[in-house]
């Protein structure tokens, strides 16, 4: 009697994790295989999304690596055993290559085994039942360099017109700026991103070009990876839209063009301190200037330049000084001899 019922007890056991993991399981991509080939010492990632149809209980998922060739060289961002919580049918993970700094060149291949079992099921397998999926690896080793991207996405934020000081010319240059976004995805296998992009703006009309502008000192990005960068411009213009023209460059080659409407608006802020310490530098090279003059007492000689500057302005003042002291002189000499014809003639009519 105590048989059957515990082996009772047994059956709806499985039947219960069954019913939980059997609902369906997947994962995407199922492969790890860089787009081109790696190099020795070289770093790469690759997302792969474990997805379940149904997410009523939470699950744990158990990796088994197996690959030989590649023995330390997987490592998973979640770690080699993590859960999938209730709620989530789909779990991204990282899984990361790091190729020794003396791998052979070569093709190497392996795999590893991705398994769900109920929570808490991984450390007492007991009865439950697991589903799985495997995942391939197929990677090659190369010292051939590879400089490739490409752009995924382009965009230009809106920006604002700067109140004082900042839109000063020496703070304008460096915080008034028009940016331009790019989501670049390296598909080499040395650090890329694009060589120049150039930028043309359009009035609100898209007829006539405002300002043009080059950009080739843009962030490179490592190996396999995406990445926003920003490629930026000053400009003169006001509040208003416009039209941005966008194209990157890979070397000579024009890889992707775009074109974006963005809007200046009224009351700019500047956000972060760079502009706050480029403020502070200057009035801190200022107080410094200063007091060097003071200390190496150049200012006997900054008046003499002064001075020997302004000595013709001097000449000339004393000129027209006699001049005009001249010119007073001549004017109240006719005026006295006109006094004096004036009174010898109110003399003769007595």
């Amino acid at each position: 009697m105590i048989k059957r019922f515990v082996l009772a007890v047994a059956l709806i056991g499985v039947f219960a994790w069954s019913g939980v993991v059997q609902a369906g399981f997947g994962i995407s991509p199922p492969y790890v295989k860089p787009k081109k080939a790696v190099f020795p010492g070289s770093h790469y990632e690759q997302k792969i999304t474990l997805l379940r149809s149904e997410a009523d209980s939470a699950m744990t998922a158990v990796i088994t690596v197996t690959a030989p060739e590649m023995s330390g060289w997987v490592t998973v961002d979640k770690g080699f055993e993590f859960d999938m919580p209730a709620g989530e049918l789909q779990v991204p993970m990282v899984v990361k290559v790091d190729v020794p700094a003396k791998a052979e060149i070569g093709n190497y291949k392996g795999n590893f085994n991705i398994r769900i079992v109920p929570k808490g099921a991984s450390k007492n397998p007991g009865v439950a039942i697991a589903l799985g999926a495997r995942v391939d690896m197929d990677i090659d080793v190369t010292n051939e360099r590879f400089f490739d991207f490409a752009v995924r996405m382009t965009t230009i934020p809106d920006i604002g017109v700067l109140s004082q000081p900042w839109n000063w010319k020496i703070f304008s240059y460096f915080f008034y700026r028009i940016a331009v976004v790019l989501k670049i995805e390296n598909i080499g296998n040395v650090a890329a991103g694009p060589t120049k992009v150039h930028l043309d703006v359009y009035d609100v009309e898209d007829k006539k070009m405002l300002e043009s502008y080059d950009d080739t000192k843009i962030e490179k990005i490592d190996p396999f990876v995406t990445k926003d960068v920003t490629a930026d411009f000053p400009t003169k213009l006001g509040k208003g839209y416009y039209w941005g023209r966008i194209t990157v460059y890979n070397g000579n080659d024009i890889v992707h063009k775009d074109k974006i409407t963005f809007e200046i608006k009224d009351h700019g802020k500047l956000s972060g301190y760079k502009h706050w310490l480029m403020l502070a530098g200057l009035i801190l090279l200022v107080l410094l200037l200063g007091l060097s003059l003071v200390k190496v007492r150049v200012w006997k000689y900054i008046f003499m330049i002064v001075y020997v500057l302004l000595w013709p302005l001097r000449i000339i003042g004393r000129l027209l000084l006699g001049i005009k002291n001249k010119a007073v002189e001549g004017f109240w000499d006719k005026m006295g001899q006109k006094a004096e014809k004036y009174k010898s003639g109110t003399r003769r009519k007595r």
